[in-house]
């Protein structure tokens, strides 16, 4: 999803939405979805779609363009057959930023319909849920996660910045799972990365994730990370089983 804002600042937006719709999608089992860090070599360039499609392998691609102003946000979407170049389904919505939940589930539904992919029960209750929702919470997290995405993890910097955002998400909503996993991970990096001393390196962080989700990758994956860290190597072993 391309960000039209007219503002680089607000790619980190573009991306996170990018990002939440093929996480929604991976959750329904009919469907194989290109991961992020595939799809995101695409970005920012002109491509051919069936191009694309022959070259991942796929038989559709969704693309579109995310442009967050003044509170307001309108984000256009596409489900394009990879094999004739011709578009299944396509949408435009014009909403309030407090919207941008909804518009996710109705672009992850209309993405399943079109597809006459037939949803379980388990998968449409998945793709409905939300980390948060606020919407405050939710923009200091996706900063949060583009600032790590696009970095690197020897940047002590970075990973303060991470911690800040992250903490402001969970004093706004404090079952916000997601913002206290990525608060974990920027936090056992400063210790494992960057060498710095003192705290538990993230682990309350990530048992709080945990606490609120249980079924968060993210989560078990960092506590993971933070017990290896510990040489707890076999408990580290189980958390990686899971996540």
């Amino acid at each position: 999803f391309a960000n039209m804002s007219g503002d680089p600042e607000q790619e980190y937006f573009s991306d996170g939405i990018s990002e939440d719709i093929i996480t929604d999608l991976s959750k329904i089992s009919a469907l194989h979805v290109i991961s992020r860090n595939t799809a995101f070599t695409f970005k920012g360039k002109a491509v051919d779609v069936g191009q694309v499609a022959t070259q991942l392998k796929v038989s559709h691609v969704v693309e579109g363009s995310v442009r967050k102003a003044a509170g307001r946000v309108r984000i256009t979407a596409q489900l394009i057959d990879g094999v004739n170049d011709s578009h299944l389904w396509a949408e435009r919505y014009d909403r309030d930023l407090n919207d941008i939940f909804a518009i996710q589930d109705e672009i992850s539904h209309a993405i399943v319909d079109a597809l006459k992919v037939k949803l379980l029960p388990e998968e449409k209750k998945a793709i409905e849920q939300h980390g948060t929702e606020n919407v405050d919470a939710y923009n200091l997290y996706l900063m949060a996660r583009q600032i790590y995405a696009t970095g690197f993890e020897g940047d002590a910097r970075r990973m303060d910045a991470i911690i800040r955002m992250c903490r402001r998400a969970v004093e706004i909503d404090p079952n916000y799972a997601d913002a206290w996993a990525s608060m974990a991970l920027a936090q056992v990096v400063l210790r494992s990365g960057v060498g710095r001393q003192g705290g538990d390196a993230g682990l309350a962080s990530a048992e709080r994730a945990l606490a609120l989700n249980p079924n968060l990758a993210e989560a078990h994956a960092v506590k993971a990370r933070i017990l290896s860290e510990e040489n707890r190597n076999d408990e580290a072993a189980r958390e990686i089983d899971i996540a």
